[in-house]
C-alpha cells in the first residue's frame, strides 16, 4: 500500500451522557464503515446517564472487541473527551458523539487523507448536516441552523463548501494524536464548544484544519424546545468564556445575539420613555418575521418549518444572547 493511501489506525473519542435515543444509530453506523475493523477502535467515556444509554453501551461492549468502556462521573465532555485520548491507541484521533451519523467513506476521508498532508496539518474534517428522519424540533432546528439567521455564514461548522479549504474550525474532525497531546487536549473549563476552543490553540500553535466535502456526518438536532433552549444558552456562556481566554478571536457575529438582546429592551425603554414613535417595534417585529422566514426558505419551502422557524430563531438568538451575557458578568476561567 502506498504511503498516499496508508491507512492509520484510528480512535473514535467519544464522552457520552444521555444518548439512549440516538446511540445505537451512532454506532451501527461505524460498525459499518468501509474501513479495517482491526484498525479502528471506539473509546467510550461514560457520563451519569440516568437515561438507558450506559445499558445499550454495555451490550454493544459485550459483543464488540473494539468498544473500550470508560468512567466519566463528572459528565463534563472535555474530560470525557481527556480521558479517551488517555486510553486512545490509535495514531489519529476521531472527535465523534453519540447522535451523529458517519457515512460509510468517513476514515477514508477523514483519517487517510490527514496521514498524506504534511505535518503541519492537524486536522481534516467535514459537513454535518442533519439526518433525514428527526421530529418537528429537530426538523425546524436542523433548517435553521442551516440558515443565513442560524449562523450558517458565520460559524463554519454550519457551513457547506463545494472543494476543499482550509478554515478556523469544524464540529466532528480527525485529529493527529501527537498533535492534540502537543496543545494540552481539551480545557475542561468547556463542558461546551471545547473542540472549537482547541481548534484555536491548535491554529495559534501554527496548526491548519482542512474541510474536505467528499464525506459527511449527520448530526440529531435537539428535540425539544427546553433542551434547544439549554443548548443555545450553553453556547453562549462557552462563546463568552472563549473570547476572556482568546479575546483576539472575538468578532462582530459573536456579539449580535446579546446586541439583539440589549438592543431590544433598550428600544422598548425608549420608546415607553417617548424618544421612539410606537410604531417602530411593530415595524421591527414585521421585519425580523419576514427576515426569518425568507431565511428558512433558502433552506426549504415546507410551510410549517417556514413558519414555526420564526420562534426557532428567536429562541436560538435570545438563547445564546442570553448565556453570553451570562458569561461575560459571572463566567471565570
Amino acid at each position: 500500500m502506498t504511503e498516499k493511501n496508508y491507512e492509520p489506525t484510528v480512535s473514535f473519542i467519544m464522552p457520552i451522557l444521555n444518548e439512549e435515543k440516538t446511540i445505537k444509530n451512532c454506532l451501527d453506523s461505524l460498525f459499518s464503515l468501509d474501513y479495517p475493523k482491526e484498525k479502528m477502535e471506539i473509546v467510550i467515556a461514560k457520563g451519569p446517564s440516568v437515561d438507558n444509554t450506559n445499558t445499550i453501551l454495555e451490550e454493544y461492549a459485550n459483543k464488540n472487541n473494539n468498544i473500550i468502556l470508560l468512567e466519566n462521573p463528572t459528565g463534563n465532555t472535555s474530560i470525557g473527551r481527556n480521558i479517551c485520548i488517555k486510553h486512545a491507541s490509535g495514531e489519529m484521533l476521531m472527535n465523534y458523539s453519540g447522535h451523529v451519523i458517519a457515512e460509510k467513506n468517513l476514515l477514508k476521508e477523514l483519517a487517510v487523507r490527514l496521514q498524506s498532508l504534511s505535518a503541519d496539518v492537524a486536522a481534516v474534517g467535514c459537513s454535518n448536516l442533519s439526518p433525514g428522519k428527526q421530529n418537528f424540533v429537530g426538523e425546524v432546528s436542523g433548517a435553521a441552523f442551516l440558515s443565513f439567521m442560524g449562523g450558517r455564514n458565520f460559524f463554519s461548522q454550519n457551513a457547506v463548501f463545494p472543494e476543499e479549504k482550509y478554515t478556523d474550525h469544524l464540529s466532528f474532525s480527525c485529529y493527529r494524536k501527537d498533535v492534540l497531546n502537543k496543545v494540552g487536549g481539551f480545557d475542561p473549563v468547556f463542558w461546551c464548544g471545547q473542540d472549537y476552543e482547541l481548534d484555536i490553540r491548535l491554529r495559534k500553535a501554527g496548526y491548519k484544519i482542512l474541510y474536505t466535502p467528499k464525506t459527511k456526518v449527520y448530526h440529531f438536532k435537539r428535540d425539544s424546545v427546553r433542551s434547544l433552549w439549554h443548548q443555545m444558552y450553553r453556547y453562549g456562556i462557552a462563546r463568552a468564556k472563549m473570547v476572556k481566554k482568546h479575546p483576539d478571536t472575538l468578532r462582530f457575529f459573536h456579539l449580535l445575539g446579546p446586541g439583539f438582546i440589549l438592543g431590544g429592551v433598550l428600544i422598548v425603554i425608549l420608546t415607553l420613555l417617548g424618544f421612539l414613535p410606537v410604531w417602530v417595534i411593530p415595524c421591527l417585529i414585521v421585519a425580523y418575521l419576514l427576515m426569518s422566514m425568507i431565511s428558512t426558505m433558502q433552506i426549504t419551502r415546507k410551510p410549517s418549518i417556514v413558519v414555526s422557524s420564526v420562534l426557532f430563531y428567536l429562541l436560538i438568538h435570545v438563547g445564546y444572547g442570553t448565556g453570553f451575557l451570562r458569561g461575560v458578568v459571572y463566567s471565570k476561567l
